[in-house]
Parts: C-alpha cells; structure tokens; sequence
C-alpha cells in the first residue's frame, strides 16, 4: 500500500489512558488569527469511558500523529468539552472531546494589573507572554518567532486577560519593516509567533500544489503535493477579518487649535505594503475597504477601546491615519481569493506559508486557471481517521492570496 494518504497515530491518551483502539478520527488546528491550537477527537465508544470524562474533567490530552515515514506533529492539550453522546449501534456510543492549549484554559483566570511604560510594543508582548503564557503546561510555549515594532508605547494595565492585552498590542503594533503593521499572534507545533503578515508574505512559495482532472498516476510526479479537491470560499469570514485587522477601529483626538487629527509622528510612504495589485493607501488617498474611523474632540489627549487610562504623551508615538488605513487595507486584500485545498497528509503544512496553487483551466491546452498563483496557508486541519481498521490522513489548507499576477507557470520544490 502506497504511503500517500497513509496516517500513523503513534499516540493519544487522555488523563493517562491510551485511547487509540476508541478513535474514530482527530482534527488537529493550527490558524494565523488563533492564539491556540485546538484538537477535536471523535470517539466510538462501547467501554463506558464516556463516563470517566464526565466524572473528571480537564484531563491532560497527548497526541502524536503523522504520515508513515516521516514528520509527525506532538502536541498537549487539555480537556474542554465533551459532546453529548449518540448511539450509534447497540452498546456503542459516539461523542466528540474538544480540546485546547492549557494557556489559553488558563488565560481566563489571569488578569494584568500592571503598567508597562517607555517600551516598544514588541518588548512588551515579550513580557506579558513570558509572565503570563508561557508557564503553562503545552510543550512548547517559548515566542520563537518576534517581529520588531519601532517607537516607545505605554500600557496601564485594569485588569484584563493576557489575550486581551496581546491584542491591544496587535492593533497598537507599529513594525519596523512592514508599514501596514498587521500583526498577528498565533500558536503552532512550534511554539508562539507575533509577526506582520507582511513578512509571512515575502520570499518564494515554499511548495506547489497541483490539481489534475485524470488519474495520472506515478506520471503525475511527487503524489504528495497533489490536490485531492479544492473549493472557493465566497464568503468572507468577517470576524476572522476584524482580528486580521480589516476593521480597524481605533480613537483619534482632533485639536482644534491646529486643525491637526491624531498628531504623531509619521513614517515616509505610509501604506506601502508588500501585497501586489492594489493601490495602497496615502495620504492624499484613502482606502475605503473596510477602515473605520471615530473621532472625539479632544485638545492633546487620546484614548482607546482598548485602555482606560493612557500616557497623554502617547499620542506622539501612535500610528497615524494612513498607517491604520494601510493595515485595514492590505487585511482586506487578503480576504480577496480565498481556497480551501485538501491534500495529502504531511505534517510539515502549518500556517504562515506560502504555496503555490496549480489549477488547470483545460486538461487539454495545459492552460491554468485564473485563480492559480501565490498563496498564504492562513488555517490548517490536519485530519487522521479509521478506514477499514487502518488509519488514513488528510490536510485540509486555508491558502489566501491577495495577488492580481496569477499567470506565471507553476514551479517545483518541497515543503522546507
């Protein structure tokens, strides 16, 4: 039997007890707009364990899975719901167990009561994720991946979670490299990321993926990077959009004794961004996509939604206008195509990638569909089920691209 396809589950205990001979599948998530990864295992049940779930409660989860021969993916969860069981046959149950990181379990229990002052906004995720996340229990908690931010910024803490606080810091984030600024935190196999989706962005796909009508067989190539089926998702996932920041909604003072909205200091060639085909935003012209403005008259003060009380003096060192109008901008541009490809397993897919899609537009002329191109893997679900009394495994991508040049052939390579 060929390897393509083919799933390993090496573990899965829940609270201790191996589980393996109850599976009948595990989802595995990992997304750039999630500060967790989750898991979701269905269970056919006919031994009563159902039971012990209930009577306990937040068991420790350890998974461990992959395709045959190669990277396998180990992560530690724990316990946070138990679905509501269906009999499937006599003495035979099926339910779902839902899990997550223990950080983010956690996360509703800590509240920050501290002030961070005179520090760039990247120092300060430093901080609060070194304080207040990364002494859970998940594998790997470290931020192994942190993009710098420019300028000082202050943050009076009143008492909200620690996610809360990341995400004031997503929105308030200024990047050194990228003008648009939008950041995400997110967490992988790997660890934690606060990077710019700017710079996940840059560099060359990693991989391409191709689609064929036919059944080519060993012609066809590495059977690995083949799609099995892809669709379009033509709606847009507006609260995904809000937290990539395409909503920007934000407070500016306007003094009226200078006629100046926000103040601060602004950067050279606000808006420019690394996304291709559309008109970024300046100065002189703003991107009506999506930005959302409030103002409040205000001589010299300025506040957010996301702090009761303020540095007076922060309004020198916020991003500007254009700044926020770039970030919404290039977030919506992300949101233009939108695929949802299934492949084969491989543990090394995750998200902040970047591929290529090969879609032929005619079998015949070896001509390729518009929607061919570059692209983001934004969400991955790694799915390995029971079929046959064997287990199988699929990746299913969230691969987003904002790109207008799709006509460029399609080229070679492996998932580095």
């Amino acid at each position: 039997m060929s390897d393509i396809g083919g799933g390993n589950l090496t573990q899965c205990t829940v609270g201790g007890t191996d589980i393996r001979n109850l599976i009948s599948s595990i989802e595995y998530f990992e997304n750039i707009l999630s500060p967790t990864t989750s898991c979701v295992i269905t269970i056919n049940d006919a031994s009563g364990f159902y039971e012990q779930l209930r009577k306990d409660g937040g068991e420790d989860v350890l998974i461990s899975f992959g395709e045959r021969a190669g990277e396998s993916i180990r992560m530690k969860f724990k316990t946070a719901k138990i679905g509501e069981r269906v009999r499937v046959k006599e003495n035979q149950d099926s339910y779902k167990i839902n899990c997550v990181s223990s950080e983010f379990i956690d996360n509703n229990s800590k509240e920050i009561v501290k002030s961070y002052q005179g520090k760039k906004i990247d120092e300060i995720v430093k901080e609060v994720h070194d304080e207040y996340i990364k002494s859970a229990t998940t594998l790997k908690t470290s931020l192994v991946t942190t993009e710098s931010t420019e300028g000082q910024a202050a943050y009076t803490g009143t008492g909200r979670s620690p996610i809360a606080v990341l995400r004031w810091a997503l929105k308030e984030g200024k990047s050194a490299e990228s003008k648009a600024s939008n950041y995400v935190y997110y967490q992988d196999r790997d660890g934690y990321h606060f990077v710019t989706i700017d710079k996940m962005l840059q560099g060359s796909p990693k991989v391409t993926l191709s689609y064929s009508t036919q059944d080519i067989g060993k012609a066809g190539g590495d059977g690995s990077t083949k799609i099995i089926a892809f669709d379009q998702q033509t709606d847009t996932n507006l609260l995904d959009s809000t937290f990539n920041g395409s909503n920007s909604d934000h407070w500016y003072f306007y003094d009226p004794t200078t006629g100046v909205i926000g103040g601060g200091s602004k950067r050279d060639g606000a808006g420019d961004t690394t996304h291709t085909g559309r008109s970024p935003v300046t100065e002189k012209a703003e991107s009506a996509r999506g930005q959302r403005f409030n103002f409040v008259v205000a001589p010299g003060f300025s506040e957010s939604k996301f702090r009761d009380s303020r540095d007076p003096t922060i309004k020198e060192r916020k991003r500007t206008l254009p700044e926020h109008g770039a970030q919404s901008s290039a977030a919506m541009q992300l949101d233009n195509i939108v695929m949802n490809v299934r492949v084969p397993g491989n543990a090394k897919y995750k998200p902040g990638v970047k591929v290529k899609l090969s879609i032929p537009a005619n079998q015949e002329e070896g001509s390729l569909d518009k929607r061919s191109g570059d692209y983001l893997i934004t969400s991955v679900r790694h799915v390995t089920y029971r079929d046959d009394k064997d287990f199988k495994y699929d990746v299913i991508l969230e691969c987003k691209s904002d790109s207008q040049n799709k006509n460029s052939a399609p080229g070679a390579g492996g998932i580095g």
